[in-house]
């Protein structure tokens, strides 16, 4: 990803050790008091280091106020020095380091797609866009506390760090540094309802947001998949003016995924570009995963980390969008609390509501470690209870689709944004704030079953209504409803596993010698929070022919991979602080 690292120093210090941190930067400051770092790609990167009053560096793609051009250095600059509040209102995502003379300020979009990691030792504070920066620091430990949601959930509910002595800075906050003092100032924005929207006041918002690249004549490239979110972005490219875009699909296992992507793209003959799956790719699987797993610490497995690593094929020069996210303007998260938990959330039963946000990944723990999660989620829940509107004054499904903004976009999404931002200049037109502050006030039966997102398609292209949805391997006609399709799934997910799991049976037998070298260690042998027997048994069962376990197998893979990141400290950086600065 793009990334930033910096360090500001208690005592003096030398740079050429904080610089054993991270990769070869782009560009680089340092003082007597702190050191910044920036680097990635240079198209998602922003910085002014030859001020003598105010420099600042940001990683991102940040957009205009008004959602109707990308921001550049000049408007940065404006903003720094007349018009620092405009920082709350900003679309895109990002995050940013300004420093004067005596005090350094950390700053983060409105949404969290984009955050810090912070950690203070007796040295000074260092702070870094990627957490594995950090972790080369010391032997941290993981807080399971925060990291039960993130393990046993569908995703963490919480916004904190899940590493023990690091603080996490997002959605908004900032981190103020000034005379060896640390002072954070919390942003606790939600969407309210202030009028309602149209489905025309949307499309135009969203329309804008699509064809920003226009602003510039850049090319901008779609992201198509089978489903319905990226045919909405579709449409609304088909029906304007400009022409200098394409769609790129991603070639992967589920093949009617990318069928229904070639038949549409193929019939209205829209140019494009296929990139074939690199699943068997054998080069620097293992250096691939630990970067992957690093810098998004635990969002997917490792076999499904592999789905993903398409977008560095992808064009530095294009500017690449997909649907990611529309699921809020569909009311399609957490369906299973909508028609079954709503009495759970009205009597507050926090055990009973995690059970419907259940993924199970893999019992890789001891019970000692497995209560404390559990009981870190129920005080998750319960806090996001008491933060989020009551449900009697928005409503169940508003309420769901808050819970799912504040839960879901920083800690599943906003990870894999960071990492694309280091390959290509790439947002995502559903999750803007322009557009996501009105969510309440779209009215949700326009949302449910698919309506608002049908009427869009039809305003802007209908003949994209007569392509079936795909969902993986699975398809259906364009007019089901969600209710239907979950009818339909259980029926075609019989004839579809086996394929897919034969595709995880290849990547877990390529990465047998590696996960058995893990497994044997001494530092996992001793790793107090594994049930190591039980971890042990299971996976010699599985490369002994029990296939049952394969699943377990990845994602006890995953987790040991980014343990083995938290141990691969620097130790040159361990030192004792230095002698504090004479007088």
């Amino acid at each position: 990803m793009s990334w930033i690292f910096g360090f500001y120093s208690k005592y003096s210090f030398e740079t050429k050790k904080i610089s054993e941190l991270h990769p070869q930067p782009i560009a680089a400051v340092s003082s007597s008091k702190h050191y910044i770092a920036i680097g990635g790609n240079n198209n998602t990167l922003f910085y002014e280091k030859a001020d003598p009053i105010i420099n600042y560096f940001i990683c991102g793609l940040p957009i205009s106020k008004s959602a109707t051009r990308f921001l550049n250095k000049n408007d940065w600059s404006r903003i720094f020095n007349d018009k620092p509040e405009e920082l709350k209102s900003l679309n895109g995502h990002f995050c940013g380091v300004l420093t004067t003379n005596s005090s350094i300020t950390l700053f983060t979009d409105q949404l969290g797609l984009r955050e810090f990691h912070i950690y203070e030792n007796d040295n000074g504070w260092y702070f870094s866009s990627r957490l594995d920066f950090i972790l080369k620091l010391e032997n941290f430990e993981i807080d399971f506390n925060e990291f039960g949601s993130r393990w046993m959930l569908i995703n963490q509910l919480s916004n904190k760090s899940i590493i023990k002595n690091i603080r996490r800075l997002n959605c908004g906050a900032k981190a103020i540094i000034n005379h060896n003092q640390l002072e954070f100032i919390e942003n606790n924005w939600l969407p309210s309802k202030e009028k309602t929207i149209s489905t025309n006041d949307f499309n135009h918002k969203l329309k804008n947001l699509t064809l920003l690249g226009s602003c510039n004549n850049s090319k901008i490239s779609l992201s198509l998949s089978g489903g319905m979110d990226s045919r909405v972005i579709l449409s609304l490219l088909l029906n304007s003016d400009y022409d200098n875009w394409d769609c790129h699909t991603f070639q992967t296992e589920d093949k009617m995924d990318i069928n229904i992507a070639e038949k549409i793209l193929s019939d209205l003959n829209i140019q494009h570009k296929l990139f074939s799956d690199n699943i068997d790719r054998q080069n620097n699987i293992v250096s691939e995963l630990f970067d992957y797993i690093g810098s998004t610490y635990l969002t997917e497995s490792s076999f499904n980390s592999r789905k993903l690593m398409h977008y560095k094929s992808l064009s530095q020069n294009e500017i690449i969008i997909d649907g990611g996210f529309g699921e809020i303007w569909r009311r399609e998260f957490l369906t299973r609390l909508y028609h079954f938990g709503k009495r759970d959330l009205e009597n507050k039963n926090y055990e009973n509501i995690s059970n419907y946000l259940i993924n199970h990944r893999a019992n890789i723990f001891s019970e000692e470690y497995n209560s404390v999660m559990k009981i870190g989620i129920v005080d998750q829940i319960e806090k996001l209870v008491a933060y989020l509107p009551s449900i009697k004054e928005i409503g169940l499904g508003n309420w769901l689709d808050l819970f799912s903004l504040k839960t879901r976009l920083v800690n599943y999404y906003a990870p894999e944004q960071a990492r694309i931002d280091n390959f290509v200049t790439a947002y995502m037109p559903f999750v803007q704030f322009i557009i996501v502050k009105d969510l309440l006030n779209m009215p949700i039966e326009k949302r449910k079953n698919n309506r608002l997102f049908k009427s869009i398609i039809h305003l802007n292209y209908s003949k994209l209504s007569k392509y079936r949805l795909a969902k993986g391997n699975m398809s259906f006609p364009f007019y089901f409803t969600p209710l239907m399709k979950r009818a339909s799934s259980l029926i075609q997910s019989k004839f579809n596993k086996n394929k897919e799991l034969g595709e995880l049976d290849s990547f877990l037998y390529k990465m047998k010698e590696f996960t058995m070298d893990s497994l044997l260690s001494k530092s996992t042998r001793e790793y107090a929070p594994y049930e190591y027997d039980s971890i042990y048994k299971k996976v010699n069962s599985y490369y002994n022919g029990e296939k049952d376990n394969k699943q377990f197998v990845d994602w006890f893979l995953t987790f040991e991979i980014f343990r083995q990141i938290m141990e691969s400290k620097h130790n040159s950086l361990l030192k004792a602080a230095p002698p504090p600065l004479e007088g």
